[in-house]
């Protein structure tokens, strides 16, 4: 598989996942959904292992690597699924549009790369001002709104430190055996997590059962796959780069398909953050140009 398109594929299941998500809990907890996806989806996983010839490794250096994938495919992902209930499918995917910075911040101290550039700085206060402008509108956001977003931030968070520290780990495991190996991990998670929370399943909706099914699927069997694919590609903070273009698709389908609103300081916001992510990237060469320019001009 090429690298660009895994890379689509990353960015097609995560812009549809939010949506997924909340109406897979539509009639059964949201633990209860998670566990349905995790579980479908490591047997799909060992069959195509199995036909392909993949080995799933179970030595030490494998279950670490499984048990790093699992603070994002565990931790972060039960997090959005019970903060989801609180908040529309376009917010997550925009409060998952910060995660490039958050990736950026977390290598900076775990992986040891450079100190952060102006631009960097200016980047992050203009994503932080997005999130505030968004905040701001205390009609739309209520105090369930507030824990909605604040489990969805910790999933974020989780995310990124998954990614940062598979990039650390260096691991040599093929990205079908990491996928395997990490969704056979977190049904077991999720089981003992539904057995203390609850799992209660109270008439599902047809949404529901063909959310499951397609998160199943594309959600954490190809998604995932994709996603540890590129990974071992590319370098975190640029995969984490696709939250640069799914917010807009999440909003839109949360739009069209889920009767959400799209309110003037959302819009706003989520702007806010998408220049705060190309500037991030893109702004050191900007101000290398434009003090070219001014250089120049003063000459």
């Amino acid at each position: 598989m090429s690298v660009p398109a895994a890379y689509l594929a990353v960015v097609l299941v995560w812009s549809t996942t939010p949506l997924g998500v909340q109406w897979s809990s539509q009639g059964l907890s949201p633990l209860a959904g998670a566990l349905s996806r995790m579980f479908l989806a490591a047997i799909i996983g060992w069959i195509a292992a199995r036909l392909l010839k993949v080995v799933v490794p179970w030595h030490r250096q494998a279950i670490k690597t499984y048990a790093v994938s699992n603070i994002g495919l565990f931790f972060g992902l039960m997090s959005v699924y019970i903060g989801a209930k609180y908040i529309s499918s376009g917010m997550i995917s925009v409060l998952f549009g910060l995660s490039p910075i958050a990736s950026a911040v977390m290598a900076r101290f775990l992986l040891k790369e450079p100190p952060f550039s102006l631009a960097k700085w200016m980047a992050i206060l203009t994503g932080v001002s997005g999130l505030l402008v968004i905040f701001s509108q205390d009609v739309a956001f209520t105090e369930r709104a507030y824990t909605g977003f604040a489990l969805v931030g910790v999933g974020m968070l989780c995310f990124s430190l998954s990614g940062v520290l598979i990039k650390r780990e260096a691991t040599t495991l093929h990205p079908l055996a990491q996928t395997v190996g990490s969704l056979t991990l977190a049904t077991p998670l999720y089981l003992l997590a539904g057995m203390v929370f609850g799992l209660e399943v109270d008439s599902p909706q047809p949404r529901a059962i063909a959310a499951i099914l397609y998160l199943t699927l594309f959600g954490s069997f190809i998604g995932f796959f994709c996603y540890f694919y590129i990974l071992k590609h590319m370098q975190a903070s640029s995969v984490a780069l696709v939250t640069l273009i799914t917010p807009v698709i999440a909003i839109s389908l949360g739009v069209m398909l889920n009767g959400e609103t799209v309110t003037e300081n959302l819009i706003i916001g989520t702007a806010m953050i998408c220049t705060c992510l190309l500037l991030f990237y893109w702004g050191d060469l900007l101000l290398g140009r434009i003090g070219l320019r001014v250089g120049r001009i003063s000459n």
